[in-house]
């Protein structure tokens, strides 16, 4: 297939999937998924529990926010502003979410002046983007970063389910070299669920037989892996 025909269907698909806002009504276990996935990124962030006193929220800039639930989430703790190319999905989240502020923008040219936030997070994004252009979006969210502000980068690893919607999914080391120009980089991985039976998860029993698979592990046995970076 080619590239721009791959494009136009990955872009077809993921806009199919805002036919609704389908991050705030997900399965039991992909909402488990989520809510471990959201603590381990504001844990990252350095904002799940802000210390007694701190002078001002930071700002936070989520790029590839689709319907807003993770901005949503960030909002509670930092002033954010959600980026997304989609038109239906930034639609869902300015109903949605009260406390950001959303632009349509593409993360590969962020309309945003140059250290304009103290943190960028990018959760299950990076994945969506054409090879030609994932440097392009990794060094714009960094122009954007303060100095010593941190990113946050979520994405399937390559030990995960293949989907039609994603351009690649990453191996640790091609996933670590993202971060190349960065400092301090620190690694989570989660077992999200069982690839071959993931649509058997919403069933009761299987479920309860599961969830303790649902858990943090070294990103290494990742299916999916998150990481935090400081701007040098």
């Amino acid at each position: 297939m080619s590239g721009a025909r791959r494009r136009t269907l990955q872009g077809w698909l993921q806009e199919r999937q805002y036919a609704t806002p389908y991050h705030w009504r997900q399965r039991p276990n992909d909402e488990h998924e989520y809510m471990l996935r959201t603590q381990v990124v504001l844990e990252l962030a350095g904002i799940a529990a802000p210390p007694h006193g701190a002078p001002a929220r930071p700002a936070l800039l989520d790029v590839g926010c689709g319907d807003g639930r993770f901005t949503a989430d960030a909002a509670r703790h930092a002033r954010s502003v959600g980026v997304d190319v989609s038109q239906r999905a930034l639609g869902h989240a300015r109903v949605l979410v009260a406390d950001a502020r959303f632009v349509a923008c593409c993360g590969a040219a962020l309309p945003f002046r140059d250290a304009a936030f103290d943190l960028v997070t990018m959760l299950d994004v990076i994945e969506h983007v054409p090879d030609e252009h994932e440097q392009q979006v990794i060094d714009e969210s960094r122009r954007v970063l303060r100095p010593g502000g941190r990113i946050v980068v979520s994405t399937n690893t390559d030990c995960s389910a293949r989907e039609l919607k994603h351009y690649r999914h990453y191996p640790i080391d091609r996933f670590r070299a993202l971060f190349d120009g960065f400092h301090g980089l620190t690694m989570v991985g989660l077992v999200p669920y069982f690839p071959t039976l993931r649509i058997w998860m919403a069933m009761p029993i299987v479920w309860r037989l599961a969830r303790p698979r649902i858990r943090r592990c070294a990103p290494e046995e990742a299916q999916v892996v998150i990481a935090a970076a400081v701007k040098l």
